[in-house]
C-alpha cells in the first residue's frame, strides 16, 4: 500500500469519481444512456413473466428488445431491486434510478478489486496507484457507463476479479474453482468474456515452460477452470441454438455494414472505437468532441519514445513481483485481442465501442501508467490526480449542459 502521504490523493479522485456518477445518475434524463430501456425491458420482463425473453424484433425497432439475447445473470440479479421498487410503487423514473445506483455499487466494487490487484502486483510506486485508481474512477465515458443501466458494469467486475486471479496463479483446486466459476459467471454476463479463456491459457502455457515440472499441475488446474466455465456456460449456448439457430444471435438484429473502402472503414472503426473509450454521453454517443481530445493527447504522449537522455528516474522504485515479464505480456494480449474484436464488430456492423475495452480497464491504465511515469515532472502523482478530477467534471458538466431537458422516450 502506498505510503500515508497518498492517501489523501486517492480518496479525492474516488471521491469525485462518486460525485461524478451520482450527478449522472440524477440528471441523465431516463433512459437517455446507450440502450439503457433494451436492458431494463429485459428486466421487467424477467420480473413479470419469470421466464427467459425472445427477441422478435431488430435493432431500432420501437420494442426496444434488442438486449433479449444477451446471457442472463445481469438481469437475474437486477430484479430482485426491480421487485422491490415494484413494491414499493416507486415511479418509472424512481426505478431507473434506483437500478443505476446498483451500477454506482458495481463500479465501487471492481475499484476495490483494482487495489487488490495492485498489492497483488506489489506495486508501490505512487503515481501508479494514483493514475491506474484515477482512470478507474474518471475516465469519463466509464463514469457515465457505470452510472447507468447495463451489463457491462457487472462483466467489469467479474473481470476486476479474473485479473487478480491471473497475477496469483497457483495452481490449488480451490483456485481452478474460483477461476472456473468467475469465468463462467462472465460468460453469462456477456459472452465476450471469452477472451480471458486465451489470456489464462497464455499465462499457463508461461508458467509451464519457465517450470517444466509443473506441466501436470498446470494442465490440470486449467482443465479443471475451463472445464466448470464451460459447464455453467453450454446450457445457455444450447438455448440460443435451439431458439435463434446460431450461438451468436445478437448479431442478428443488426445489418453489416457497408463502407465506401475497406481503407475508410477501418479508419472509421478506429477513430469511433478511440472516441468512445475515452469521452462520450448521451445515448447514442452523441455527446463527445471536443472533450475526447485530452484523452486522445495523453494516449499519445505515452505511445511516444523517451527523450534522448531522459532516463526514468522512478525505475528503481517499482516491481509487478517476481511474475512481471509474465504479467506485462498477457496484459498486452488481452487488450490487444479485445481491441481487435471491438475493431471487427465496429467494422462489420459500425458498433465497435470504446466500453468492449474497460473489462481490461486496468491493464490498460497500469500500460499507459507505465509509459507516463517517466515523464520529467516533478510530484507527478499530484499532476496525474489533478488531470484526472478536471477531465471527469469538466465532462460532467458538459454532458449535462449537453442533455435535452424533455427527452421522449421511444416506445414508452
Amino acid at each position: 500500500m502506498p505510503s500515508p502521504p497518498i492517501r489523501p490523493l486517492l480518496l479525492t479522485v474516488i471521491l469525485a469519481g462518486l460525485f461524478c456518477r451520482l450527478m449522472f445518475v440524477f440528471f441523465t434524463p431516463t433512459f437517455y444512456a446507450p440502450d439503457e430501456l433494451a436492458h431494463f425491458n429485459y428486466i421487467q420482463y424477467l420480473a413479470e413473466h419469470r421466464s427467459f425473453p425472445v427477441m422478435t424484433h431488430t435493432l431500432g425497432d420501437p420494442a426496444n428488445e434488442w438486449e433479449f439475447p444477451q446471457p442472463p445473470l445481469f438481469y437475474l440479479l437486477m430484479v430482485p431491486f426491480f421487485a422491490a421498487a415494484k413494491a414499493a410503487a416507486l415511479p418509472l423514473v424512481a426505478t431507473v434510478r434506483l437500478l443505476r445506483g446498483c451500477a454506482i455499487l458495481l463500479w465501487g466494487l471492481n475499484l476495490w478489486l483494482g487495489v487488490g490487484l495492485l498489492k497483488r502486483l506489489e506495486i508501490k510506486d505512487r503515481f501508479i496507484w494514483v493514475f491506474l485508481l484515477a482512470m478507474a474512477s474518471l475516465l469519463p465515458t466509464y463514469t457515465f457507463v457505470s452510472s447507468a443501466i447495463n451489463n457491462d458494469n457487472l462483466l467489469a467486475t467479474w473481470s476486476g476479479g479474473l485479473l487478480c486471479l491471473l497475477v496469483r496463479r497457483e495452481t490449488t483446486l480451490k483456485n481452478s474453482a474460483a477461476l472456473g466459476l468467475l469465468l463462467g459467471f462472465a460468460l453469462l454476463t456477456k459472452k465476450s468474456a471469452v477472451v480471458f479463456m486465451p489470456a489464462f491459457a497464455l499465462a499457463a502455457l508461461w508458467d509451464g515452460f519457465s517450470h517444466p515440472t509443473r506441466w501436470s499441475a498446470v494442465l490440470v488446474h486449467l482443465g479443471l477452470a475451463f472445464g466448470l466455465a464451460l459447464l455453467m456456460y453450454v446450457p445457455w449456448a444450447v438455448r440460443d441454438w435451439h431458439v435463434y439457430g446460431t450461438l451468436n444471435p445478437e448479431f442478428l438484429t443488426v445489418p453489416r455494414k457497408v463502407w465506401p473502402s475497406p481503407m475508410y472503414g477501418i479508419a472509421s472503426a478506429v477513430h469511433n472505437l478511440v472516441k468512445t473509450f475515452w469521452a462520450v454521453s448521451g445515448v447514442s454517443n452523441e455527446v463527445g468532441y471536443p472533450l475526447p481530445l485530452p484523452g486522445m493527447l495523453l494516449l499519445l504522449l505515452a505511445s511516444l519514445p523517451l527523450p534522448a537522455g531522459l532516463k526514468d528516474q522512478r525505475s528503481d522504485e517499482i516491481s509487478l513481483g517476481h511474475s512481471s515479464p509474465m504479467v506485462m505480456v498477457v496484459f498486452l494480449f488481452v487488450v490487444l485481442i479485445t481491441s481487435l474484436l471491438a475493431l471487427r464488430v465496429g467494422y462489420g456492423f459500425g458498433m465497435g465501442q470504446g466500453r468492449h475495452l474497460f473489462p481490461l480497464l486496468f491493464p490498460i491504465a497500469l500500460l499507459l501508467a507505465m509509459r507516463l511515469r517517466r515523464l520529467p515532472l516533478k510530484n507527478l502523482e499530484w499532476w496525474a490526480a489533478g488531470f484526472w478530477v478536471a477531465y471527469g467534471v469538466a465532462f460532467l458538466v458538459f454532458s449535462l449542459c449537453r442533455f435535452p431537458s424533455h427527452y421522449a422516450v421511444p416506445g414508452v
